[in-house]
C-alpha cells in the first residue's frame, strides 16, 4: 500500500478551510498542535537564517492573540538561539492568548529575559511602537492568521500602515495580516511584505497577491498524509450548521425520504429518524399506502405522506410532486423494491427531482442499471454488490483494493461515489477520501439507511455534495463505533440513530444574532 500514489487525488492549493480540518484530522490521530505550532515556527526562523544574517540583528515580532502569534512566538525564540536580538510586541494582554499551545509558547516568552516585550492594547501606544520598530533591523508579521472578518480595526490598522512605510525587510507567517488565504480578499489594508513562508500547501488566496505576499515559500510541517486522505473530525465541523439563537424549523432543511414497499417499512423509517437526530428542521417520508401506518408507529416525529399503491411506480411520483418541490434533499431508495414498475419509475423520478441535492441509495440505485448516466451531480451510496450489480464491477473488500475502480467509475459517470465497506471510499472522480470509522458490528441490515439520512441532511444544509458525503460516513462510522463500544457487536441499526447526538454535539456552536 502506497499513500503516496494517491496525492495525486488530493488538492495542490488548499483555504483555510481546508487547513483547518487537516489540522484537526491531524490531532486526532495523534499528530499534536503544540508539536504543529513548534514546527511552523522552527521552519521560519530556519528559512530567515538562510535569508539574512541575524547574528547581533533585531528583530521586531508582532504577534496577535490567536495562533498565527503562537507561531511568531515560536519564532522568535528559535531566532534568540540564533543570536538574534528580539522584541515582541503583543497586540493585546497575555490573558487574551486564545488556545492552549499559543499560551504555552508565550510562558516561555516570559521566562527569556533577554527579549523585549511590549504589550499594544490601543492607538494611544502607537509612538512607542514605532519608536521599537525604529530600533528593528527586520519585521516578523504574526498578528493575524485565516480568521480574519471584516476591515482591520484598530490598532492593527494603525500598526499595518507603520509596518508597510517602514522600508524593513517584512516575513509573514503563514498570510501577511489582512489578506485572506482562502479568498485572496485585502480587508481594507494588508502588511505588504518580502517573503511570505506557508504551511503544508499552498493557500489559493495567496496566489497572484504577490504586492503583499512578496515570495511564496510552502514549508512542510510535518502533517501525514492520513491526516487529508482518511475521514476526521475537521471534516465534520466544517459543514455542521451552526444554530442560530432566533431560528425556526426551516433554517435547518427539509428532508424527503422516497422509499418503502410492502414488504419494507423500516428501510425509510431508519434514514428519516437519522435525518432528524443529525439536525434536519423537517423530515418527510412519501411511501406506500400499504405500510404508512407501520412506518408512522415507529416514532411519532415521523410525517408520512403516502401514495395508493404497493410500491413506487411513474402514476405515483405526481401525487408527491409538491413534496419534492419543497424539500431541500432527497433520498431515493430506501426499501423501494426492485419492481418492474419502480424500477422504470426511478429515472423519472430522477428527473422530477432535478436540481436538488440527491442520495440514491439501495434499489434506488440498483435500479439504474440500464441508464447509468442518470448519475450525473447525484451522491450515490452502494455497497461493493449493488456496485457489482450496476458496473458489472467485482470489486476487493480493502480499500486499496477498491480504490482505483471507484474514481475511475465516478469520473466517467460525473457523480459523487460512497462504497461502503469497512473501509469506505468517497470520490468524485477528481479527489478520494477514505473513511476507516467504523466497526465489523455494523454490518447489519439498516445502517445504510442511517447513513443515507445523515447524509441529506449536510446537503439540506446547502453543504457541498462530496464534503457532506466525508463527513457524513464519519459521523455513521463513529456512532457505530459508540454503539459497539457499549453494547459489544449485538447491534441493531436503530442504536446508531441514538448515538448521533452524542457524536455531533462537540461540534455544536450556537450563534446569536
Amino acid at each position: 500500500m502506497d499513500l503516496d500514489k494517491y496525492k495525486i487525488f488530493l488538492d495542490e492549493e488548499i483555504t483555510s478551510e481546508d487547513m483547518a480540518a487537516i489540522e484537526e484530522n491531524a490531532e486526532s490521530i495523534g499528530f499534536d498542535r503544540k508539536l504543529m505550532m513548534e514546527n511552523a515556527g522552527a521552519k521560519v526562523a530556519d528559512f530567515i537564517i538562510e535569508n539574512i544574517n541575524v547574528e547581533g540583528k533585531k528583530a521586531l515580532v508582532v504577534c496577535g492573540t490567536g495562533n498565527n502569534g503562537g507561531d511568531g512566538f515560536v519564532t522568535a525564540r528559535h531566532l534568540r538561539n540564533y543570536g538574534a536580538k528580539i522584541i515582541i510586541v503583543l497586540i493585546g494582554k497575555p490573558s487574551e492568548i486564545r488556545t492552549e499551545e499559543a499560551r504555552l509558547n508565550w510562558f516561555l516568552i516570559e521566562k527569556m529575559e533577554d527579549v523585549e516585550k511590549f504589550f499594544l492594547m490601543d492607538t494611544s501606544q502607537i509612538g512607542k511602537f514605532s519608536e521599537l520598530l525604529n530600533k528593528a533591523d527586520f519585521i516578523i508579521d504574526a498578528i493575524l492568521g485565516t480568521g480574519i472578518k471584516g476591515s482591520l480595526r484598530e490598532p492593527i490598522a494603525s500598526i499595518v500602515n507603520i509596518i508597510n512605510n517602514s522600508n524593513k525587510m517584512i516575513f509573514a507567517i503563514d498570510t501577511p495580516s489582512g489578506l485572506n488565504p482562502s479568498t485572496g480578499e485585502i480587508h481594507g489594508n494588508a502588511i505588504k511584505a518580502n517573503y511570505t513562508i506557508t504551511f503544508h500547501k499552498m493557500k489559493k488566496g495567496l496566489k497572484g497577491k504577490e504586492e503583499y505576499t512578496g515570495k511564496v515559500f510552502i514549508k512542510e510541517i510535518g502533517i501525514p498524509i492520513e491526516a487529508e486522505i482518511f475521514t476526521g473530525p475537521g471534516d465534520v465541523r466544517r459543514i455542521i450548521k451552526p444554530r442560530k439563537t432566533y431560528s425556526h424549523k426551516g433554517d435547518y432543511g427539509y428532508v424527503l425520504i422516497i422509499g418503502g414497499s410492502e414488504i419494507f417499512s423500516g428501510a425509510p423509517a431508519l434514514a428519516a429518524l437519522s435525518s432528524l437526530r443529525t439536525g434536519a428542521g423537517l423530515v418527510y417520508i412519501s411511501a406506500p399506502m400499504s405500510i404508512a401506518n407501520s412506518i408512522r408507529k415507529f416514532s411519532p416525529d415521523l410525517i408520512v405522506y403516502s401514495y395508493p399503491y404497493n410500491h413506487l411506480t411513474k402514476e405515483s411520483i405526481d401525487l408527491f410532486k409538491n413534496l419534492i418541490e419543497k424539500s431541500d434533499a432527497i433520498v431515493i431508495g430506501p426499501g423501494l423494491g426492485l419492481h418492474e414498475e419502480t424500477i422504470e419509475a426511478i429515472p423519472e423520478l430522477i428527473k422530477k427531482a432535478k436540481g436538488k441535492p440527491i442520495v440514491l441509495d439501495a434499489d434506488g440505485f440498483k435500479a439504474i442499471k440500464a441508464c447509468p448516466e442518470m448519475l450525473k451531480g447525484i451522491v450515490a451510496t452502494p455497497h461493493a454488490g449493488e456496485f457489482k450489480h450496476v458496473f458489472g464491477i467485482e470489486i476487493g473488500e480493502k480499500w486499496w483494493e477498491k480504490i482505483d475502480k471507484s474514481i475511475e467509475i465516478a469520473k466517467e459517470y460525473d457523480f459523487i461515489l460512497v462504497l461502503k465497506g469497512h473501509d469506505t471510499i468517497i470520490t468524485n472522480g477528481k479527489r478520494v477520501k477514505i473513511n476507516r470509522c467504523g466497526t465489523p458490528g455494523m454490518a447489519i441490515g439498516g445502517t445504510g439507511d442511517v447513513l443515507s439520512g445523515i447524509l441529506a441532511t449536510f446537503l439540506a444544509w446547502k453543504n457541498d455534495k462530496f464534503l457532506s458525503a466525508i463527513a457524513a460516513t464519519y459521523v455513521h462510522g463513529d456512532a457505530g463505533k459508540k454503539v459497539v463500544e457499549k453494547k459489544g457487536f449485538h447491534i441493531l441499526a436503530s442504536d446508531l440513530i441514538n448515538e448521533i447526538p452524542e457524536v455531533l454535539k462537540k461540534f455544536d456552536k450556537e450563534v446569536y444574532e
